[in-house]
């Protein structure tokens, strides 16, 4: 039998990856990070809860700790995932054959455009059709399956034939790929288990459906903010490397808007945000009292027996005048009596004495 030109490139490969198969020791499978960032923003909620609490602030203390829950369902969600993963023994997969291999490489013709052996980097290349996600013209991409790594733990990258990246990073050709690494989410597993067993063409396969197959959650960057992200206060396109998200109401706001508290630090937008009437600074609603006088917000540091400045500095003026207009004291009895001594004592010492044939004159 005459291989054409074609089918002697499939060939080489599936002995390339045979030989790969059989020689390299499966690796370990790699531990999932932890979700730091689920429990850092869980550290942020606490703070603001207690704050709330000890400030008697019950609406914001309500609504900070249905966030704070909300946040912690995610968090013990994803811890439960991983102890899934660390849960799963490793199954022992018989080593493919040869001519399964091959015929594997073979049937790629029939699910893609186009199928490559690039024989300088030893790789197993497809060409997808376009990705238009949600109206997004994404363009066509290659997956590469290299031959000599088929058993590490990511053998494979995914590259953008045509350039549509995010505006805000053009490291970003895809919302689930960063430079040529495809987040593939739950499609890990399906992936392993393919690459295991030799099945070529069902990891192309699962690959492709990951690239036509959205998911907000695990973007990147988001399809909605693609061509850039909407100020939610000016209504502004800026880069998302260049917007906030409000830790209150979650909306993006370009840097200009973009307001922190000076108590927690937390980001909030102009709506979230307020502004203590004494010193001017930003502060969460969380981290404000109220003026007992004039009901005004007012921050900690500015409030002075339950009063803001003006207030404070308005009834001192008033204490001040009502003292100032109020009778002297009346004198107390001891007094009254020590005052009428001293008028005897002195009309005692202005009489002239009396003598004889003299008439009594006053002085």
């Amino acid at each position: 039998m005459i291989l054409s030109n074609s089918d002697r490139e499939l060939l080489n490969a599936a002995i390339e990856l045979k030989h790969a198969y059989d020689t390299q020791k499966v690796p370990p499978t790699p531990i999932t990070p932890l979700p730091l960032h689920h429990w850092e923003r869980l550290q942020r909620l606490e703070r603001q809860i207690k704050i709330s609490a000890v400030r008697n602030y019950t609406a914001a203390n309500q609504r900070t700790s249905q966030l704070y829950l909300e946040q912690l369902r995610i968090l013990l969600l994803e811890l439960n995932s991983i102890e899934a993963q660390l849960g799963q023994r490793p199954k022992i997969t018989p080593k493919p054959s040869l001519r399964f291999l091959y015929e594997e490489l073979q049937s790629l013709a029939d699910e893609f455009i186009e199928v490559d052996i690039d024989r300088a980097l030893k790789e197993v290349v497809v060409f997808t059709d376009r990705v238009v996600l949600e109206g997004v013209d994404l363009g066509q991409f290659e997956i590469r399956l290299s031959i000599t790594r088929i058993r590490e733990s990511q053998p494979y990258r995914v590259m953008a034939i045509e350039s549509n990246t995010a505006s805000s990073d053009d490291n970003v050709p895809h919302p689930h790929i960063q430079g040529e690494n495809l987040c593939v989410g739950d499609g890990l597993h399906a992936i392993n288990n393919a690459l295991a067993a030799g099945r070529l063409c069902d990891f192309f396969l699962t690959v492709r459906q990951i690239l036509q197959t959205y998911n907000a959650s695990s973007a990147y960057v988001s399809l909605e903010d693609w061509n850039g992200v909407t100020c939610g206060d000016c209504g502004e396109m800026v880069d998302s490397g260049d917007s906030y998200c409000c830790e209150n109401c979650h909306r993006r706001t370009c840097d200009y808007c973009t307001r922190s508290c000076n108590e927690c630090d937390v980001s909030l937008c102009c709506e979230c945000s307020d502004v203590c009437k004494d010193c001017d600074h930003g502060f969460c609603r969380s981290c404000l009292e109220v003026c007992e006088q004039c009901e005004q917000s007012t921050c900690d540091q500015c409030l002075e027996n339950g009063l803001c400045e003006s207030c404070h500095n308005l009834q001192q003026e008033q204490d001040d005048a009502e003292q100032k207009d109020s009778p002297h004291d009346a004198p107390t009895p001891q007094e009254t009596a020590t005052e009428t001594s001293r008028e005897i004592e002195t009309s005692q010492v202005a009489v002239q004495p009396v003598r004889v044939g003299e008439a009594v004159i006053s002085a």
